[in-house]
């Protein structure tokens, strides 16, 4: 989720769009992505939930333990206190996007600022007071212009070429675990949250829609489970693509039902009305 904050960040202005619609939303389905990789939620082992889609399946805490990450366990702490819901419901609940009010105290509140304020913390964003119009409001310019490159790099190393590679870097280790899926959910966040369009800004008018046209097909490739990127691709998407995913699967038998969970985000992102 922060990186696709920071994707979505202008550099030298330091906020992010005020006509972006959708990155609140995403955001959301980010965090339940980062908690189902860090093995505390997943999908209930339910025989009868193949009857539903991924989206409206029932999702349960199973990993309590704090993640040292604020939204993160703030949201593990909502869901343990509440009944299960579904993937689809949890992310409107998070949203605000609920008329039940005695649900409503769900919603989870200034996230973009929240994340925003912990890139800083980390030293890639940094603070700075501006004035707009009659008000000031403190703006996030980037600090670490070589972090933001290295996750555009790491993006198009995957969506532009035939053989896809997942670049490793001092912000993304080779020790990072489903290094392959894991930039696969920041591609597909960035695409739903309105912000790929950053990546390809210097790219030129082919390549810039051969990455949102491959992009559109992993998507649908990842709103399944199991994924199908073994499927015969349409737009040349990376050939490797299948291999890569299925190496990191191979190595941990008990991921399942943490990916149906994630596959069920990416299911709500493709019924998104902005991507569909």
């Amino acid at each position: 989720m922060e990186e696709v904050v920071l994707l979505g960040m202008r550099d030298k202005e330091g906020y992010l769009s005020f006509w972006n619609e959708n990155l609140s939303f995403v955001l959301r389905g980010c965090i339940l992505i980062e908690l189902a990789f860090r093995g505390n939620i997943q999908v209930i082992d339910d025989p009868s939930r193949k009857r539903f889609d991924l989206s409206d399946r029932l999702i349960e805490v199973v990993n309590p333990k704090k993640t040292g990450e604020f939204l993160l366990d703030e949201t593990l702490q909502m869901m343990k206190s509440e009944e299960s819901q579904s993937i689809s419901t949890w992310i409107d609940l998070l949203s605000g996007e609920t008329w039940n009010i005695f649900k409503i105290n769900l919603q989870l509140k200034q996230v973009r600022e929240r994340i925003s304020k912990g890139l800083v913390d980390k030293g890639i964003l940094r603070t700075e007071m501006k004035n707009f119009f009659l008000f000031d409001m403190a703006t996030h310019p980037v600090e670490d212009l070589k972090c933001k490159e290295m996750i555009k790099k790491r993006i198009l190393s995957v969506l532009l070429p035939q053989t896809a590679v997942i670049l490793a870097d001092e912000y993304f280790p080779e020790t990072v675990q489903l290094r392959c899926l894991r930039t696969i959910a920041l591609i597909l966040s960035a695409y739903a949250g309105s912000v790929l369009e950053n990546v390809a800004s210097d790219l030129d008018y082919q390549k810039k829609d051969d990455l949102f046209v491959r992009t559109s097909e992993i998507l649908d490739q990842s709103s399944v489970y199991p994924f199908e990127f073994d499927n015969k691709s349409s737009t040349n998407i990376a050939t490797n693509l299948n291999q890569l995913v299925e190496n990191e699967l191979s190595k941990d038998k008990n991921l399942n039902l943490k990916l149906e969970t994630i596959a069920g985000v990416f299911e709500v992102f493709l019924k998104m009305d902005s991507i569909v």
